[in-house]
């Protein structure tokens, strides 16, 4: 003989609370307190509910699937990001359809893909003006859109990025109050709105402390015929008093590393000319403490930026009448052994 399946009816009763609290807890809508929703889920889990989507999203209009367009996968700043975001859409009972592109071509396509799919909402990380046309359509579409990019630029109450410009300078009077005078800036597309942010917050703290610019000292990676490996011993090899690297991002940083010794220099805090190469990421990386010696990053706390706007969207999503206030964390220096 074929189990009847549990119903919402069956869930309230076994947990002794109302449907409409059941309802709440499937929803992820309400205030239920957490003693409540726990007997509930275990209500659920021991019943063997499966809650129908169909009939949930035929009644909602919702389909708890939001779209979360990634400029570049695979960046550490993109990955940090997605951690937050998905662990706010799990606690939000929401699922993040991911789909990565890689320039302005791409993005109306990927665009299209998740409105097939009904997705209630996008959050999109862009680091340039490629997401511009994108949030437009969706604007006209009364499609809620969240734009999150790599540096400070925000252009609406729906544009939010990190403060590139202030850990940029963080880094930089660090080094110059260890002593440093002559500091070379690593790697970052020429046009990229985060390594703008940065090079103006490393200009700043220099312009401050009387500290000549030398715009030899400025390395980007739109090279496509030499590396940055390449292009930081040569660096080194012809400005032998250049004393520190400040470097745009951890695969800058990486690059930078292998030209320091194969240049024949050291990584290290020393300030005298010829020897140790004082280095600092302005990206935070994950393995930054495995390196010997180990690297001085600067931490944007982008988990928590994700987790934030995650927030926002799932609030937007839900046409909430509370308000969800973002702001971006403050940057921190994780002090190492390489500066």
């Amino acid at each position: 003989m074929t189990r009847k399946k549990p119903t919402i009816s069956d869930v309230a009763k076994f947990a002794d609370v109302s449907k409409a609290a059941v309802s709440m807890v499937l929803s992820g809508k309400g205030r239920i307190s957490p003693w409540t929703t726990k007997r509930i889920n275990e209500a659920i889990d021991q019943l063997g509910y499966v809650r129908n989507i169909s009939a949930a999203t035929l009644k909602s209009g919702k389909t708890g699937l939001l779209a979360v367009l990634i400029h570049g996968i695979a960046r550490p700043f993109n990955l940090e990001i997605l951690q937050g975001v998905n662990n706010r859409f799990d606690q939000e009972g929401k699922v993040a359809f991911i789909l990565n592109y890689e320039n302005r071509e791409d993005i109306d396509s990927r665009v299209n893909i998740a409105l097939n799919y009904n997705v209630d909402g996008f959050l999109i990380l862009d680091h340039g003006a490629n997401a511009e046309a994108a949030e437009q359509r969706l604007q006209q579409l009364n499609i809620p859109c969240v734009l999150l990019s790599s540096a400070a630029v925000p252009k609406n109450d729906n544009h939010f990025g990190i403060h590139a410009f202030d850990g940029a300078a963080l880094a930089t009077r660090h080094l110059i109050d260890q002593g440093h005078r002559h500091i070379a800036f690593i790697g970052g597309q020429s046009n990229a709105w985060d390594r703008i942010e940065k090079l103006a917050g490393y200009f700043s703290v220099l312009k401050k402390n009387n500290v000549e610019e030398e715009k030899s000292l400025i390395i980007t990676s739109d090279h496509e015929q030499q590396s940055i490996e390449a292009l930081t011993r040569a660096l080194l090899t012809t400005h032998p008093w250049v004393t520190a690297l400040l470097c745009n991002d951890a695969a800058a940083t990486k690059s930078a590393i292998a030209g320091i010794t194969s240049a024949g220099r050291t990584i290290g805090k020393d300030t005298y000319i010829r020897r140790d190469i004082a280095l600092i990421s302005l990206e935070k990386m994950d393995d930054a403490a495995l390196f010997s010696p180990s690297i001085t990053c600067v931490d944007y706390s982008v988990w928590q930026l994700g987790w934030n706007i995650a927030h926002l969207l799932s609030f937007q999503v839900d046409e909430r009448e509370e308000t969800a206030e973002v702001v971006a964390p403050t940057p921190q220096l994780l002090l190492r052994e390489s500066a």
